[in-house]
């Protein structure tokens, strides 16, 4: 597998693993995502534009799942009930967040998610920051799971100002890079 950069020509591509990640939260029963408004081509092709947006490419050259990686930090990290592991807020956050993680429906069960988090941990350490932030909601156990097979502790509850008719609240982890 190879983690890389979203490629302009491939933001459709993108979408449509966003839609397989849309499908299998409603499936579970889980309310982020489910309006119309987010994620949407606007912010994936912002994401594409600012460098921000990553695909996992399997063996055989298939877009097998995406992300957004920032160092830009994240305004609705800046107040936890908790505690982030590491100073900062988003004016100078000092850490990396993933944010929009999704896997194609055909990749499900291939590792794709993990060895995504594991390169954006990576990626954030080759660039000397401290740590990596990455929410998610509640329910959703599967990703819950990972986050924390992945080396990331459990900070707290982030409440999100786009949950786009959702509950706002998010668990939020963070994970020591240095």
């Amino acid at each position: 597998m190879e983690f890389r950069k979203t490629r302009q020509d491939e933001i459709d591509r993108v979408m449509s693993i966003l839609l397989d990640g849309k499908a299998s939260l409603a499936s579970l029963g889980i309310d982020q995502w489910q309006g119309e408004g987010y994620p949407n081509r606007d912010i994936v092709v912002q994401d594409v534009a600012k460098d921000q947006s990553y695909v996992v490419e399997d063996e055989a050259g298939h877009l097998a799942a995406t992300c957004m990686v920032s160092f830009a930090g994240e305004p609705d990290y800046d107040e936890i009930d908790g505690a982030w592991l590491t100073q900062g807020a988003s004016d100078c956050p000092g850490y990396a967040v993933v944010h929009r993680v999704a896997v194609a429906a055909d990749s499900v069960g291939k590792g794709a998610a993990r060895f995504m988090l594991t390169q954006a941990q990576q990626i954030a350490a080759s660039k000397g920051t401290k740590s990596i932030r990455v929410d998610t909601h509640p329910g959703n156990v599967p990703m819950l799971s990972l986050i924390s097979s992945c080396g990331f502790d459990r900070c707290g509850i982030i409440r999100i100002k786009h949950a786009d008719g959702g509950i706002p609240e998010r668990v939020a982890f963070e994970r020591l890079l240095q």
